[in-house]
Order: structure tokens, then C-alpha cells, then sequence
């Protein structure tokens, strides 16, 4: 992650350098940007980078973690109503506007990018960013749906939020290991395992009903 003089810098200052490198990484492949291209791009000598940054996998960390930190945000600041809807939209996807979209254009862009990253750069994303920041967002979302009546009560929430948190690593493993680069594809094997682990988390009536819901929201 960034050191600590980048986050000394003042806001606008970070969020310029941030959108910068946003577009550098939604416009080139991954292994195709070299340092020439970042300092180009963010207009920095590499001596004032590098007292910001350790390389270019850093750089990317940073911009995870604040698109993670958005959505972060969009859920603790939703009402309990929309937990539910919230919730429907991490197992399914986006359900026709149900939950608002917290991300602009580029930031989505980026977070496709995750498909696409060498391995080594996955991992390190995982392991520094989404490990950390992810893990209490589940936690959250299992202690109220708890509290709500939604989830099975032998379930142990440390557990589950794992391996929710573990999902989107494994997924993306799982279509580099049998080559499957097809969206449409990658779509539907997602909305699989998000169904398959959302009925082993709800009481069987509650996701009848998410169900339904998701259902009528499509049609």
C-alpha cells in the first residue's frame, strides 16, 4: 500500500493522481505499462513516485482499495430496508436498479480489470487490500440479516464471511485455470456460485423469497 507522505498529500491532490492511473490501467493491459508510462501519466518524476509508491502493483492496491471503500460505504449508509436488496445484488448482480450502482464508469472499468492481472498481482491484492477491507463489510451484512430473521442459525459468521471474501479470488482463478475468457460465460459461473452459496445461507423461506424479488426486479 501507499506510504505514509502519499496520504500527507491533500485530497484533490490524491484524488488527481488516482484518476490519472485509473485511466492508465483501464487503457493498457496490466503487463504492457511500464514505469515510463506511469510517471508519464501521472506527470511525476520518478523520485517523487517512488517516495509515494513502492512500484506499480502498489499504485494498483491503492485504487482497489478505494473503489472497496466506496462500496463499503454505499452499504453502511443504506437503511435496513435495503439491506435485503443490497444483499440480493452481491449474490446476483445488479437487479435493474434496485441498489444504486456506488461506482462511476471508470471506477467499474477498473474493477474489470481484476480479471486480468498477472497472478502474483491477484494475490498481492487480495492478501493487502481485499482480505482487509471486505472481511468486516460480510460481517456486517451477516449481523443484520441475522438479526432480521434471514440467516440459518448454525451458521458461523467468521466462516462465511470468508469464504464470500475468498469468492471473487477463486473465481478468477477458476476461469484463468480452464481458460474461460468469455464474459457471458464468466456472468453466468458467477450468479451460480453466488445462488449455490446464498441457499446454504438462508432459512429456505427467506430465499424463496430473495428469489422472487430477484425475479420480479428482471422482468
Amino acid at each position: 500500500m501507499p506510504k505514509h507522505s502519499f496520504f500527507r498529500l491533500n485530497e484533490a491532490r490524491r484524488e488527481e493522481i488516482s484518476n490519472r492511473a485509473m485511466h492508465l490501467f483501464v487503457d493498457h493491459p496490466y503487463e504492457d505499462i511500464t514505469m515510463k508510462m506511469v510517471f508519464d501519466r501521472l506527470s511525476m518524476h520518478p523520485g517523487t513516485f517512488y517516495r509515494y509508491f513502492e512500484d506499480k502493483d502498489d499504485l494498483y492496491c491503492l485504487l482497489i482499495r478505494n473503489v472497496t471503500r466506496k462500496r463499503a460505504a454505499c452499504f453502511n449508509n443504506n437503511d435496513g430496508d435495503s439491506l435485503n436488496q443490497f444483499f440480493l445484488t452481491r449474490l446476483f448482480g445488479n437487479t435493474n436498479g434496485l441498489v444504486t450502482e456506488p461506482l462511476n464508469e471508470l471506477e467499474i472499468k477498473l474493477t474489470e480489470t481484476f480479471l486480468n492481472i498477472p497472478e502474483d498481482v491477484l494475490l498481492k491484492v487480495y492478501l493487502n487490500v481485499l482480505k482487509g477491507e471486505s472481511f468486516p463489510l460480510i460481517k456486517g451484512i451477516l449481523r443484520r440479516m441475522r438479526v432480521d430473521g434471514y440467516l440459518r442459525p448454525d451458521l458461523d459468521d467468521d466462516l462465511i464471511a470468508f469464504m464470500f471474501e475468498s469468492m471473487q479470488f477463486n473465481l478468477v482463478m477458476f476461469f484463468r485455470e480452464f481458460d474461460i475468457k468469455d464474459s457471458k460465460l464468466q456472468h453466468r459461473i458467477s450468479m451460480y456460485f453466488a445462488d449455490f452459496m446464498g441457499h446454504g445461507l438462508l432459512e429456505d423461506h427467506q430465499y424463496a423469497a430473495l428469489v422472487s424479488d430477484f425475479k420480479k426486479a428482471k422482468e
